[in-house]
């Protein structure tokens, strides 16, 4: 035992293989920026705020700015009103008198009831048109159109859409003064300020019906609305989506809506789309497909992700149109292949 064990250890000792080995050096891993301009300012600072003056009943008046991604990745945008301020010019004699008070010609005298702050006579218009680096125009929606009054947006973020690396997004607002508002509002005042946040993309797409106007307005106060959630970055395109579409009891697609200007690029009509995945609204309108993934084989840059009727396609090309039972994209997505 003793000289087989020497022998086997001996063995051990002395016997080699064949190896190579190869190395991959240098690698490196980098994060990404997410940095917006504004009118071409960084950080936006305007020595001279917007002047809205003068304005009387059924007059419009307009702030427009552009907001430039200057970061090396695409970008969510949120637009906020915030800091309102409102100065009721109880003062006045046509607003004294209108409240039910006395005019003593200095003040206001008697039993005087306040009117609403001049917020809620300014009715608010919002659109934006997105532009890729190369400068043609990918996206436009309209957020609101005269629907909303300041009052009901201030301190709710809107989200405007994403902006590509490079690209850049106008913004153009409008102010309406209601054509009903009386004499109450004369010398009122507001001000306030405007905040703009830009964040990377979360994987969070929401989709909802909009006009077929030629606005493309999103149609709020309705319960017609999804959510796409999907890795921004995957070597699959892994996602769910819940829901709830116009139409109960109906075959829906999930699908990507290939512009010229998108990667892949798609054209003409019948129009090729990616289709991503189906599913039957039930009897109150509710989508849902449960975690998916597709194999895509590419990249899909400046996407439109819309739920559409399955019956409104022919193979993988969209060749029916059912806009009022569609819901739309209300920002562009980017997904990346990580293994291509």
């Amino acid at each position: 035992m003793t000289i087989a064990l020497v022998a086997a250890v001996g063995f051990g000792a002395t016997r080699a293989y064949f190896t190579d080995t190869e190395s991959s050096v240098g690698n490196t891993f980098t994060a990404g920026t997410i940095d917006i301009a504004v009118d071409n300012q960084n950080p936006w600072s305007r020595t001279t705020p917007y002047q809205l003056v003068d304005m009387k009943p059924s007059q419009v008046d307009y702030t427009n700015f552009t907001i430039t991604n200057v970061g090396t990745n695409p970008a969510n945008v949120w637009k906020k009103v915030a800091g309102v301020v409102t100065s009721d010019d109880v003062q006045s004699e046509p607003e004294c008198v209108e409240g039910g008070g006395t005019w003593s010609g200095t003040a206001c005298t008697g039993s005087y009831v306040a009117k609403d702050d001049i917020d809620t006579a300014i009715e608010y218009d919002l659109s934006v048109k997105v532009y890729n680096a190369a400068g043609t125009e990918i996206f436009y929606q309209t957020l609101y159109n005269k629907d909303k009054t300041i009052s009901q947006i201030t301190g709710n973020g809107t989200f405007l859409g994403m902006i590509p690396e490079g690209g850049k997004m106008d913004v153009t607002e409008s102010y309406h003064m209601q054509s009903a508002t009386t004499n109450w509002a004369q010398g009122d005042k507001m001000t306030f300020d405007i905040v703009l946040t830009a964040e990377q993309l979360k994987g969070v797409a929401i989709l909802e019906n909009k006009s077929n106007d030629g606005l493309w307005q999103v149609l709020g106060g309705d319960s017609y609305t999804g959510t796409f959630t999907y890795g921004v970055k995957d070597s699959m395109l892994t996602y769910t989506f819940t829901g709830v579409a116009p139409l109960a009891s109906t075959p829906y697609s999930l699908i990507v809506y290939h512009e010229s200007w998108s990667t892949p690029a798609g054209s003409g009509w019948p129009r090729p789309v990616t289709v991503l995945g189906t599913a039957t609204s039930d009897g109150s309108g509710n989508v849902s497909i449960a975690s998916t993934s597709v194999e895509l084989n590419g990249n899909l840059l400046n996407a439109k992700v819309w739920l559409v009727k399955s019956s409104d396609l022919t193979g993988s090309t969209m060749s029916g149109w059912n806009h009022s039972a569609y819901l739309f994209d209300t920002g562009l997505i980017d997904y990346y292949d990580s293994d291509l």
